[in-house]
């Protein structure tokens, strides 16, 4: 009797990124002398994000290969912090519709922050997220505001003043606030210009009591916005990071690759 050879996965990572209206992906071959390709997948905007999904998993090279590890990072403002002391697994459907109460129907997953002390509730479109499991069993889904938290607040460890982070990405910011390393604050806007943004800072600083001289407010984006933003926010902040993910990440496995999204970056980096 003859017996078949155990088929052998290729050493290497792919990672799905999904927001609201785009698909990118990444795979990570740690044996090549370029690691990382990074692919954005062209959405039709006439169809839906599930049909965009299915169409891209049928006709685009890189989903096509086996690998050894697939992460699902869903970048979405509809999302909930709930303290781990309170935490229930079996509660996470109740607690987002609880929150999200008009929303399309949605699988509900959750991570667990055990640094931040926190769990992330957040939630996919059923059939978006039924198209994977279909064609990726294993893959592994993260909310893009666990894998910020667990980055933002290693970097807010260091000195005794509050920090702000601002992820300014496709039509939203993020703001996540930390005081020595602790989260005491984390929410979404929809946005369209710079003046949206300052507005909603300025609102969250003062309701938090942060200080306009001392505490640290750190800009991060994948898009235009953050150097028009960092000058017209400086007439009321005095301290004023835009952050170079080049800089932010050159020690690290993705080198601050500019085309890859800084939350994508923080994935690869903080080993979920």
């Amino acid at each position: 009797m003859q017996i078949a050879e155990k088929r052998q996965i290729p050493n290497k990572s792919l990672s799905i990124r999904v927001c609201t209206d785009g698909l990118s992906f990444c795979v990570y071959s740690p044996t090549e002398e370029e690691p990382y390709k990074y692919v954005v997948y062209k959405v039709k905007p006439t169809i839906s994000l599930a049909a965009n999904l299915k169409a891209a998993l049928n006709s685009e090279p890189i989903l096509q290969s086996d690998y050894q590890r697939v992460n699902v990072l869903v970048t979405t403002p509809k999302f909930t912090t709930v303290p781990v002391v309170a935490f229930k697994s079996e509660d996470i459907v109740d607690v987002f519709n609880f929150n999200f109460p008009k929303e399309k129907p949605q699988h509900v997953s959750y991570n667990v922050l055990r640094r931040a002390g926190i769990a992330i509730i957040f939630g996919l479109e059923k059939n978006v997220y039924q198209l994977i499991r279909d064609d990726f069993p294993r893959a592994r889904f993260y909310a893009s505001s666990s894998t910020l938290i667990e980055y933002f607040a290693e970097r807010s460890m260091f000195g005794k003043n509050k920090k702000m982070f601002v992820y300014l990405h496709e039509s939203e910011m993020t703001l996540y606030c930390f005081d020595q390393g602790c989260l005491v604050f984390v929410n979404s806007y929809p946005v369209r210009t710079v003046d949206d943004c300052q507005y909603y800072i300025l609102n969250v600083w003062q309701q938090l009591g942060l200080d306009q001289i001392d505490d640290m407010l750190f800009i991060v984006s994948d898009n235009d916005m953050r150097e028009q933003l960092s000058t017209k926010i400086s007439y009321f902040l005095n301290n004023v990071d835009v952050v170079d993910r080049r800089e932010d990440f050159r020690h690290t496995i993705t080198k601050g690759n500019s085309e890859i999204p800084y939350d994508l970056q923080t994935l690869l980096v903080c080993g979920f």
